[in-house]
């Protein structure tokens, strides 16, 4: 029943009104598309020269001048065949846990690299996003793109990120957690995508083992659609996983849209898997608001929900966040925010309270 309400909510949004730098609200707020401001078209990683155009002069407070006042500044362009690109964050946290010990920790939470090689500018692109820390440097994607007809038409082969839902930055979100899709989980396969002027389509076929290798025939099948206006978009995603050891579907909705100075994210999903003895059926979902009340300045909040199992009753966990984000130049943003976990009671780890701030520094 949850599952139903949900999905009627969003999709009752959308008929009454997602990602630039991995932050779905800076689209639907911009009304652009993933591709405006990424060099990988489903969203993401390294920004394009729009993408850090806009970052310095829309995102950031204030632009800093090192050298003339009509320098341009860093857009990652080396030559027309190179681009390259980074992110580092660093992080604080303090975890409170009912009854338990209280945990204090600095944290380099991620270092990327990015580098895209033109090899035929405009068609063909060889794109690498490694991360180099923490622990060993590992692929995050590295993939050949293909973009005929002036990028209308996208083919990927290589790993990436499987096309699912809201590409949000925060790996520790229900919906990017329970269905298992997201920075850290990319796969190997193919990608077939299309970019029309309103629609954003991504159809992947992968090894369906986030990357690792592959122990059977079985393959991922990842489809994901969005329509995208100026002031509101709606999409649906669908994932179907044949593995040896036991299938997975996912169905999903997500709308995002504005209401005056406020940017609205909304997904909810239903995650199938197979189990001994049947089926079980979780859902999935989250409802985030983001107000950028001053140029530089932005107040995310955020509610989730997670059901683990539809046939266990009082099972379900709460998670509210609130997180404010300050940009006061081009290639820096700063992050202090509190996060609030409401589980089941006898579980204190799934009632635990976490304060953090983290520096994000970008390139």
């Amino acid at each position: 029943m949850r599952w139903r309400i949900s999905t009627t909510l969003l999709v009752g949004a959308a008929l009454c009104a997602p990602a630039a730098f991995a932050e779905p609200y800076l689209a639907v707020q911009s009304g652009f598309k993933c591709s405006m401001c990424h060099m990988n078209p489903s969203g993401g990683g390294m920004r394009n020269v729009y993408g850090n155009a806009w970052a310095q002069n829309e995102l950031a407070r204030r632009v800093v001048t090192l050298g003339a006042e009509d320098a341009p500044g860093w857009l990652g362009e080396i030559n027309r065949y190179l681009a390259v690109g980074g992110n580092v964050r660093a992080s604080f946290e303090h975890e409170d846990v009912p009854d338990g010990d209280s945990l204090s920790e600095f944290e380099l939470r991620r270092a990327d690299l990015h580098a895209a090689f033109r090899a035929v500018p405009n068609l063909v692109t060889l794109y690498v996003d490694e991360r180099i820390a923490p622990g060993g440097a590992i692929a995050r994607e590295a993939f050949a793109l293909v973009t005929p007809a002036n990028g209308r038409y996208t083919i990927k082969a290589g790993k990436f990120v499987l096309p699912f839902g809201l590409r949000l930055e925060d790996d520790t979100a229900f919906v990017r957690q329970i269905t298992g899709i997201n920075f850290d989980t990319a796969d190997h396969g193919v990608e077939l995508g299309v970019e029309l002027p309103r629609w954003s389509a991504q159809l992947a076929v992968t090894n369906g083992t986030a990357g690792g290798g592959e122990s059977d025939t079985g393959k991922q099948t990842s489809l994901r659609g969005a329509y995208v206006a100026p002031r509101f978009r709606v999409g649906a995603s669908y994932n179907y996983n044949n593995a040896a050891l036991g299938d997975r579907e996912m169905v999903g909705a997500f709308v995002g849209f504005r209401t005056g100075p406020i940017s609205w994210l909304a997904e909810a999903d239903l995650v199938t898997d197979d189990v001994d003895g049947g089926e079980r059926d979780a859902e999935v979902t989250l409802v985030e608001g983001n107000l950028r009340f001053r140029r530089g300045h932005n107040l995310k909040v955020t509610y989730e929900w997670h059901d683990p199992d539809n046939d266990v009753d009082e099972d379900e966990r709460e998670r509210y966040s609130i997180v404010w984000e300050h940009s006061p130049m081009q290639h820096v943003q700063s992050r202090i925010g509190a996060r609030f976990y409401n589980g089941v009671p006898e579980d204190a780890v799934s009632n635990r309270d976490v304060l953090f701030a983290e520096l994000h520094l970008y390139f």
